[in-house]
């Protein structure tokens, strides 16, 4: 018997408020077993006609889906519930085994729950993915989608056989065999709504184009950027280490910073490297922070990860933190500040090789702003440190780098060690970086040389096509 099975076995004797509340916590275990990042909310109600038992919910995603529990597997029942609910594309879960039917009954249940995005399936069946995926990684992925966006019968029998055609057409794709990598896409357009089969399409299409093989002969849509939703990307940065360059440059062809921050967190593992390698000199973000390094690295290279939903370098004696949108998404530096002198701000200018436009001294109360028209590198002047000791002992609280042609600025506040920009601006990672590492902490020769090799176009120069 089933895992399910033996807890609803075990409630003999209980009360019916007891019984229900049993019930409700082994669905929802049942679920979580299933997909472990979705969360479970139960209601005070059991098998109502159109209040839901329970509600499923993702972190980041304001999407939610409601489970109606039904007592039996009756399919003119189910038939009622679909022409009730279906506008709220509901998942129906009849807490028995449902049976494989091929009558006219079960023929129109199936048409209307794919039409009306409505899922009909038992605990049974989500048994079978969580035990297909510890074979293959792949339907995890898919019984994510299927929680989020299925719709149809999914009976036992049904639910182990998408698992196989998925799981093979994952292999398939990555070895460009046509007929299991088509069967796949068949089962995902069968089963999820057309958002979820499209995810699952950009998946086996990345792993196709990743082969060598044309992509014109990918059996499905030919999304020549491959663009990986969250979910995806992850699955695809997880897998045993893929040493594929042509997959992760064509992969990296439609990365953005945002979408890999909203992983939230995840390891420096070979992948992600991989990836950055060939996407990194695209990437933009709005600020970046620096923030010292509590231990020390066990590689002198630099390393990508991504640490509280921002994109970070690990360098040997800091990181630098990269926000796609706002300032407000980077994480706090609790480091202690040490204020830098005149003298050091044009030590480091000068090591960096970074004009400075706009210098703005203080000494704690009073705040002075230096700049000139005529000089596009104030950070040299002597008249600077002049000011600064008229301050009495005033310290460099910002200074203003511009960048390109000078239409954008780069401030970098050295109490927080932040680089930024003014209202919509964005820079890519290699003209932050550069700009504000050299500038807000001493920087080395050796330093300059990883972050420029991590952020800039060198990599590109490989790249494969």
């Amino acid at each position: 018997m089933s895992q399910f099975g033996d807890a609803i076995a075990a409630l003999v004797g209980q009360s019916p408020s007891e019984r229900i509340g049993a019930i409700k916590a082994a669905v929802a275990d049942n679920l979580r077993a299933a997909d472990s990042r979705m969360r479970v909310d139960t209601t005070d109600h059991f098998n109502h006609s159109f209040v839901p038992d329970l509600i499923l919910s993702w972190p980041g995603q304001t999407e939610k889906r409601r489970v109606f529990l039904r007592t039996s597997y009756r399919i003119e029942d189910l038939l009622r519930d679909v022409d009730l609910l279906a506008g709220d594309k509901p998942i129906l879960m009849p807490l028995v085994p449902m049976r494989e039917q091929e009558d006219a009954d079960a023929s129109a249940l199936n048409e209307r729950t794919r039409e009306s995005r409505t899922l009909v399936a038992d605990p049974y069946g989500l048994e079978v993915f969580a035990e297909g995926r510890d074979a293959a990684p792949v339907v995890g992925l898919l019984t994510h989608a299927i929680l989020q966006g299925g719709r149809g019968v999914i009976t036992t029998g049904r639910a182990r056989e998408i698992s196989s055609q998925v799981a093979a057409g994952f292999s398939g794709a990555r070895n460009a065999a046509y007929e299991a990598t088509s069967t796949a896409l068949d089962a995902s357009e069968r089963n999820l709504d057309s958002h979820r089969a499209s995810q699952l399409n950009r998946l086996l299409h990345a792993l196709w184009i990743g082969s060598g093989a044309p992509p014109s002969e990918f059996p499905g849509d030919n999304d020549a950027t491959a663009s990986l939703d969250e979910e995806a990307l992850r699955f695809v940065l997880e897998l045993p280490d893929l040493e594929d360059d042509a997959f992760w440059s064509r992969l990296g062809l439609s990365l953005t910073t945002s979408r890999l921050c909203q992983l939230i967190d995840f390891p420096a593992n070979a992948n992600l490297q991989r990836l950055l390698k060939y996407s990194a000199h695209r990437l933009t973000a709005k600020a970046c922070r620096l923030i010292a390094a509590s231990e020390h690295p066990t590689s002198a290279a630099p390393r990508w990860s991504i640490t509280s939903s921002t994109l970070t370098l690990h360098l040997p004696r800091y990181r630098i933190h990269f926000a796609p949108r706002s300032v407000m998404e980077l994480p706090e530096n609790n480091s202690i500040y040490q204020t830098v002198s005149a003298a050091e701000l044009k030590r480091r200018a000068d090591t960096a090789g970074v004009d400075v436009a706009e210098v703005r001294l203080s000494n704690g109360d009073a705040t002075v702003t230096y700049a000139s028209i005529e000089r596009p590198d104030v950070a040299q002047d002597d008249f600077l440190g002049a000011i600064a000791a008229l301050l009495s002992n005033g310290f460099v609280a910002s200074v203003k780098v511009q960048i390109g042609n000078g239409s954008r600025s780069v401030r970098c506040s050295f109490d927080t060690r932040t680089g930024a920009g003014n209202g919509n601006a964005r820079f890519l990672l290699a003209e932050l970086a550069t700009v504000a590492a050299p500038l807000l902490s001493p920087t080395r020769d050796d330093d300059l040389i990883n972050i420029r090799s991590a952020t800039s176009s060198g990599a590109a120069e490989t790249e494969l096509t």
